[in-house]
């Protein structure tokens, strides 16, 4: 059992990239914007919500009375720490980030693409890594018959762990697919041993879609998000009870990436999302705890 923490990716650490921006004008001062017009403001778009809008600045208005954030623009989705919609390129996306601390790890979640080029870069500048993962994969299968005919497919997430990210140095990134490159979240961070997991780890899913029927049986349905669920049963030696604790109370309402086992993960157990309940019993020797959580939707 292991949790990745993130860091905040700041506009400011993002030093190359050649995702495009939307085309929508920045915010002026001194212009005038209808009822739903929409504007570039601090790497958001934002949209006026009443007519007559001059001088309102988006970033001052805390109450929404003329100015709603709609998302971050395309180039910084992969960072806003949430899914539902990410960065679109064309043939290849890449990034240049500055580190601004000593990390570990770097994961990706809703990728689509073909392969993902990672190079580490030190302050010297020595190149320290350079891999390319491909991302090509085949559905399981449960005869060789069944291996054959079905159709490859592509890994939509990838964790890198045991990493060295410098203080001070940089990484690069590419995103290959031939046309149309997408990422839904990029996470840079610290990969933390929590305990080891044991099996009884449970899957499941939360669907906030409405389901409703009339008085003669007939469904009505509104879809909505559908989120992972991952409870995570696992033990640790009882002398380190408070380091759990400690490392608990700090991504509490944090977003990270929670996962099971090292490399490829055949169990679908990763989730980028937040913690929902956790608890540990303590006993003698060893104790023994339960983390669930829940993907970003």
């Amino acid at each position: 059992m292991r949790i990745i923490e993130p860091i905040t990716v700041t506009p400011a650490m993002v030093t190359a990239s050649n995702v495009p921006v939307e085309s929508l004008p920045a915010w002026n001062v001194g212009t005038t914007y209808a009822n739903g017009a929409r504007v570039i403001f601090d790497n958001g778009i934002w949209e006026s919500v009443q007519a007559s809008n001059t001088g309102h600045n988006p970033g001052a208005d805390t109450l929404s009375q003329w100015w709603v954030r709609r998302g971050a623009t395309n180039r910084f989705r992969p960072f806003d720490q949430r899914l539902g919609e990410g960065a679109t390129g064309g043939a290849t996306i890449t990034y240049s980030i500055a580190l601004p601390r000593t990390l570990n790890a770097l994961c990706f979640f809703g990728l689509n693409g073909t392969s993902v080029r990672v190079r580490i870069i030190t302050p010297g500048p020595n190149v320290i890594y350079d891999r390319t993962i491909q991302l090509a994969s085949r559905q399981p299968a449960a005869t060789f018959w069944e291996y054959i005919y079905n159709p490859f497919t592509f890994k939509p997430d990838l964790v890198l762990t045991g990493l060295k990210l410098p203080s001070g140095g940089t990484v690069e990134i590419t995103i290959n697919a031939g046309a149309a490159a997408q990422v839904g979240e990029i996470f840079l961070g610290n990969d933390i041993a929590v305990g080891t997991t044991l099996t009884g780890s449970r899957l499941g899913i939360v669907d906030y879609s409405k389901k409703d029927r009339d008085e003669w049986g007939g469904v009505f349905l509104v879809p909505r998000p559908v989120t992972k669920t991952v409870n995570f049963q696992f033990s640790i030696p009882t002398t380190a009870a408070a380091r759990v604790q400690e490392i608990i109370e700090r991504v509490t309402s944090k977003v990270c990436v929670f996962y099971a086992v090292d490399g490829e993960d055949p169990f679908g157990t990763t989730v980028a999302g937040v913690m929902r309940d956790y608890d540990l019993t303590l006993d003698a020797g060893r104790s023994f705890g339960t983390i669930q959580a829940e993907s970003l939707t």
